[in-house]
């Protein structure tokens, strides 16, 4: 009988000492992974510290979680696979190794409904919003994982679908059964739910953009207001530009499956950017987690707390007090070494509160 050549080319290549291709696909996947991960939870803790008074930070939070498995699952795990030229796992746990790995990928993707959804809110209703209980914030982030272990319990037994193991010589991931996955019905289901998946971001996102350019002729808070509306816009960007990449992204990634090892390597970087590139981006547009996270790894230390650009819409109704005011140090050198507050606005009704900020 006759082998497949390319189940020929993959034993040669387990039988031959790792090249210096190999080392850098495994390394970089490895780095990339590692970094991202080690960002990501500095972050994740700045943000688990604020999550009583920050609501917005609950949902990223809950999105860090799945950002995380996945950053494993498509950054360290085939890099281990190429370093040592092993699929790892034995063959008979591929199955149950598909459904982690899909119940994993799909929880992320329905977090981009609910954190768009989240910031909305935050823009449109932003009272209720920052009012709203943590037990009700993490049970709809709770939803993400359900309807992700949902739709892959209802779809991973079917005859027609085709499971995808780690390949270290193709630097990647490959089908049992890549025609079948294409005619069989999975492919476009798969390419469905992501097309319903980013509907509701971008019904969300261009909403709130819309919301904020017209109350741009309602400010009342002069200058104030204008530099806070500034902060809204920029902090809209982080998931736009993630919602993007995402579908950049399933181009690439149908394109390139099983069409040699630096597109199945591309393949694993594109799965992973998904992930590694949100901390990266939630910093460079939040001010105050940028400084939050340097004076944390005591890089730099934040001099004064009014230049901190915390939301108050994110923040808790009772994390401040009763009438919806708080106050804030703006400085100790006055000259004569006494303490000067700036008062927030006070907001007594929901009529009152006419503006938002997704953190």
């Amino acid at each position: 009988m006759k082998m497949n050549p390319i189940m020929n080319n993959a034993d040669e290549w387990r039988l031959s000492p790792l090249s210096a291709e190999d080392f850098f696909a495994g390394l970089s996947l490895i780095f990339i992974a590692i970094f991202s991960i080690s960002v990501y939870v500095i972050m994740m803790k700045i943000m688990k510290r604020q999550d009583k008074e920050i609501v917005g930070y609950r949902f990223l939070i809950s999105a860090g979680c799945s950002d995380l498995l996945l950053l494993v699952n498509y950054g360290i795990w085939p890099g281990l696979t190429i370093l040592s030229k092993s699929e790892i796992i034995p063959k008979t746990w591929r199955t149950w190794q598909q459904l982690y790995l899909d119940w994993a990928w799909f929880s992320m993707v329905s977090h981009y409904s609910v954190v768009s959804w989240s910031r909305w809110m935050a823009i449109r209703k932003p009272l209720d919003f920052r009012n709203q209980k943590r037990k009700t914030s993490y049970s709809l982030c709770a939803l993400c994982y359900l309807v992700a272990l949902i739709l892959v319990l209802s779809t991973h037994f079917q005859p027609w679908y085709v499971t995808f193991y780690y390949e270290p010589s193709s630097y990647g991931m490959l089908a049992e059964n890549f025609p079948l996955y294409l005619s069989g019905g999975q492919s476009a289901l798969f390419l469905a739910f992501h097309i319903a998946a980013i509907v509701p971001p971008i019904v969300f996102y261009g909403w709130s953009i819309t919301l904020l350019y017209n109350r741009r002729a309602k400010m009342l808070l002069g200058h104030q207001q204008t530099v806070q509306n500034s902060i809204e816009t920029r902090l809209l960007m982080p998931c736009l530009i993630n919602v993007v990449t995402f579908i950049i992204g399933q181009v690439l990634i149908t394109v390139g499956t099983g069409e040699g090892k630096w597109a199945g390597y591309t393949v694993m970087v594109l799965f992973a950017a998904n992930s590694a590139l949100n901390p990266f981006l939630l910093l460079i547009c939040s001010k105050t987690l940028r400084k939050q996270v340097l004076d944390l790894l005591g890089v730099a230390k934040i001099a004064t707390l009014d230049k901190l650009e915390t939301s108050t819409v994110y923040r808790n109704i009772h994390a401040v007090n009763g009438d919806f005011c708080s106050s804030k140090l703006v400085s100790t050198d006055t000259g004569s070494g006494s303490r000067r507050f700036l008062s927030l606005p006070t907001f007594r009704s929901k009529e009152d509160f006419i503006c938002g900020t997704p953190v």
